[in-house]
């Protein structure tokens, strides 16, 4: 839940730390970087984000009228010479379990000693961008839940509404939609991303301009608040807003400019049936929505897209994904990627210069909040020599990640250790109850909760070695309740159109 109370403070912070970026130091110091190790680390590019461009066509009627898709951070040539996200300070220390350098966290925990100790006006939230171990939330799930569980449930989240793309899944919602409202996130025709670059935060939406077009979703788990996010845009559409059966508002998105709409409900504190119906008056694209609690506690978005890469939110429009960061306001950034790139064959250069750009992105639309980077699990490919064997360009990933995380000041959650390393994922396919599936590439619902469970427990140490690096009590910081395996997904069916008032 989010306190009016605390707009003008917020805002005030935003600008100070815009003013001085170099107050996100990690928070604990250690050995003195050397000279060498300067001249070699990634560099982070911290220019303002530039605004969202107005517009008198509605994205993708003529991408050249808009601001171009993926507007990329100067190069380190460019005029204004970017610094290293840590120049002249120490590299971040600590490490407790499989997460490295946790005092990079400083700002998160924090947050979470405020919600601990009654002093919080506002939610804890961890917004985690990734592949499709995070899209499925068969990870994600049970962290949220472990996470909440110590900290308090501050509300689902963020999740989409209907079909955002093939096989979504979430805990805690069923979505459907009809055929009329597709999914709108962008392709790639001959090696080359089409598309406007505006999806929301979650990288996808939905979009129609049919009367009678429909989307929904089934929500078992409890929220009061409702805010549904959308783009506003010149000659945008209309939809209606149904909570239960019962018809609540109209939308209007049309506007002057293009840009980020959100539409809040107060509903009772339960789970609900939502609704978005296209009245059929110009286009209207969907983001997802947000549910909240009216207790202030944690809140963790699953925004993860199948077949992702980290270049893929390079994609999108910058000044939009600022706006719904902003927006979104999260205490933690998570970026877990890395199976996909493994299977590439970018140079480690090119790829750390993708999460250095990426990782500039988001220090620019949000200069306050922590950032981890989380490493991809083992994955393995058939060999010749050796049957199953744990792909060589993994590892070189994961030494490109934690190099990155170290020199922006990120913490890093290395999973491929917290499997057990070299191999794991052939041993975990072969168990009688199997943590692997036998693509070698994902894990099954208890492999997911086991990772789970590994890094919400580390997550929870380190908070607590956190708190006595500062002098306080680490008694408050209990052991973290384990989390059950996500359930099996279910897609909720059409409400009959005869049932929706008019």
């Amino acid at each position: 839940m989010r306190s009016p109370l605390l707009t003008a403070p917020i805002l005030l912070a935003i600008a100070t730390v815009l003013v001085a970026c170099a107050d996100a130091a990690p928070y604990r110091a250690g050995p003195p970087v050397q000279p060498d190790d300067v001249a070699t680390m990634p560099r982070i590019y911290r220019a303002a984000t530039p605004t969202v461009a107005d517009g008198t066509e509605p994205p993708g009627s003529d991408p050249a009228r808009f601001v171009p898709v993926g507007t990329a951070p100067a190069p380190a040539s460019a005029a204004t010479p970017s610094a290293p996200a840590t120049m002249g300070q120490p590299r971040v220390p600590g490490t407790v379990g499989s997460l490295e350098g946790y005092p990079a966290l400083k700002r998160f925990f924090e947050s979470l000693a405020r919600l601990e100790e009654g002093r919080a006006h506002d939610d804890v939230r961890v917004v985690q961008f990734g592949d499709s171990h995070t899209a499925a939330d068969y990870e994600t799930g049970p962290i949220r839940r472990a996470l909440q569980a110590r900290f308090g449930d501050g509300g689902r989240g963020f999740v989409g509404i209907g079909h955002v793309y093939p096989h979504y899944v979430q805990e805690g919602l069923r979505v459907g939609s009809t055929k009329d409202f597709p999914s709108e996130r962008g392709r790639y025709v001959k090696g080359k991303f089409v598309g406007d670059g505006f999806y929301g935060i979650g990288g996808a939406s939905i979009t129609t301009s049919q009367h009678g077009a429909r989307a929904w979703a089934e929500l078992t788990a409890k929220t009061t608040k409702i805010e549904l996010s959308y783009l506003a845009q010149p000659r945008g559409g209309s939809f209606d807003v149904f909570v239960d059966g019962a018809k609540l508002t109209r939308v209007a998105t049309t506007g002057r400019a293009v840009t980020s709409g959100f539409q809040s409900l107060e509903v009772a504190d339960a789970p609900h049936h939502v609704e978005v119906r296209a009245v059929g008056d110009g286009d209207v694209r969907l983001f997802g929505m947000t549910l909240d609690r009216p207790q202030v506690g944690l809140t963790l978005d699953a925004l993860g897209i199948n077949g992702a890469r980290a270049t893929i939110a390079l994609q999108w429009n910058e000044a939009h994904l600022s706006e719904q960061l902003r927006h979104r306001a999260p205490d933690l950034v998570v970026l877990a990627y890395g199976t996909n790139e493994a299977g590439d064959d970018t140079t480690p250069a090119t790829y750390e210069r993708q999460l250095v750009d990426l990782l500039g992105r988001i220090a620019r639309a949000v200069p306050t909040a922590a950032c981890l980077l989380m490493g991809p699990p083992d994955r393995a490919t058939r060999t010749t020599e050796r049957g199953w064997a744990t792909m060589p360009k993994l590892v070189e990933v994961i030494e490109t990640q934690a190099r990155v995380a170290r020199a922006a000041g990120c913490a890093y959650y290395n999973q491929f250790a917290a499997m057990g390393g070299e191999g794991s994922i052939v041993a975990w396919a072969g168990e009688p109850n199997s943590r692997a599936t036998k693509d070698h590439v994902h894990l099954t619902r208890d492999g997911y909760a086991f990772l789970a469970n590994t890094f919400a427990a580390d997550l929870i140490r380190a908070y607590g070695a956190w708190r006595s690096d500062i002098g306080l009590s680490p008694a408050a910081t209990a052991a973290p309740v384990l989390a059950s395996p996500s359930p099996p997904p279910v897609v909720a069916p059409p409400p009959p159109v005869s049932a929706l008032p008019e």
